[in-house]
């Protein structure tokens, strides 16, 4: 799972991703056309106390990574917020958080010279309308003229795609039948993407981040459907991260925030892109796996590895509190609550799976 972290110059974007990363931050050219990429651990107390308890050698987290595309600096008199190459990078990503910026510092002046998030959030809602209607345009510029049964199927979706963009209208407002859906999959539509709202705060405003999410939510007409928000403080938690662990909690306290920024944005990518997540838990290595909510064990098992899926007998499961609460897996299986389920089994979040299987 990737996501693209957009955001305008001085907006605290980088800082952001260096948290999530834990890379060390970096300032980039405006100029530049490089990007970073970094991976972030999903920090799963489950998959921690359980991984404690069989004495794992080797604990492996869930993971989300991240693209984080450099700033730039406009040149013209009317700034392109989001340039074309730009945007070309966000296509590949499965999912796009933006960040908007919401704090005061005279030493680094946004680049439109003033703060207002709301605008910033408008003015990337509409880049990416606009270069999905151009990729739409230009797609149906060459299906209008073939006759096919196929191709007359694909410019009715696409003019119903245009109808909307052309209304200002991002295309995660509509409904797509299944069908619809893996038809635009391959255009990497922007405005289709499920995207996160990351509202980042100075620390004298970070103890209002719920009012301040709350006014911008209702001030939005549109960005309803598939989309979170978050708050942060990126520039006063990226400092706080430099601490020891056990001496972060009192300034986050005073940040009014009870997790990391870190976990808060993890967790709210994981809702948005409607994951959770299943645990394999052993001696020689306890990890935690992601998984699209509904998902059925046969494909749970096909995360882990094509062959064990192929030869799937039964899985053996259990909640992972289970396995707490009893103190060994001798023990837990005594209780009797360790179950034999089929390929057709939906999985829960915080299952442990044990599959049997046979190629």
């Amino acid at each position: 799972m990737e996501c693209g972290i957009v955001g305008p110059p001085s907006s605290g974007k980088s800082t952001l991703f260096s948290i999530l990363t834990n890379q060390e931050p970096g300032s980039f050219d405006c100029n530049s056309r490089e990007t970073r990429r970094g991976v972030a651990k999903l920090n799963d107390h489950r998959l921690d106390e359980l991984a404690a308890i069989v004495k794992a050698r080797k604990i492996v987290h869930a993971t989300v990574d991240y693209v984080d595309v450099p700033g730039f600096a406009a040149k013209s008199d009317k700034p392109e917020p989001y340039p074309a190459w730009y945007l070309s990078e966000l296509r590949g990503t499965d999912m796009l958080a933006i960040v908007v910026r919401d704090f005061e510092n005279p030493i680094v002046s946004h680049p439109s010279g003033s703060i207002d998030p709301l605008r910033d959030l408008s003015d990337a809602a509409f880049e990416f309308i606009i270069s999905d209607l151009d990729v739409v345009e230009r797609r149906l510029n060459r299906v209008s003229k073939m006759h096919d049964k196929e191709s007359k199927a694909e410019a009715e979706l696409l003019e119903k795609c245009r109808a909307h963009l052309s209304e200002d209208g991002s295309l995660r407002d509509l409904e797509f039948t299944q069908e619809e859906q893996k038809k635009l999959r391959g255009f990497s539509f922007l405005s289709l993407k499920p995207l996160l709202v990351i509202l980042n705060l100075g620390d004298e405003n970070a103890p209002e981040a719920d009012d301040r999410l709350r006014t911008m939510q209702n001030k939005v007409d549109c960005l309803r459907d598939h989309v979170r928000w978050v708050a942060v403080a990126a520039g006063m938690e990226s400092e706080i991260n430099m601490l020891d662990e056990e001496e972060r909690a009192p300034f986050m306290e005073e940040l009014g925030f009870s997790l990391p920024a870190l976990d808060r944005i993890i967790k709210a990518t994981f809702e948005l892109m409607g994951m959770i997540t299943f645990l394999t838990i052993g001696p020689k290595e306890s990890r935690a796996w992601s998984v699209t909510k509904g998902a059925t064990a046969v494909k749970a098992a096909r995360v882990i590895h094509e062959d064990i899926a192929r030869g799937f007998i039964r899985a053996e499961m259990y909640n992972w509190k289970d396995l707490l609460d009893a103190g060994s897996e001798a023990e837990m299986k005594k209780t009797g609550k360790m179950r034999l389920e089929g390929k057709d089994y939906i999985m829960q979040d915080g299952d442990v799976m044990n599959v049997r299987f046979n190629v």
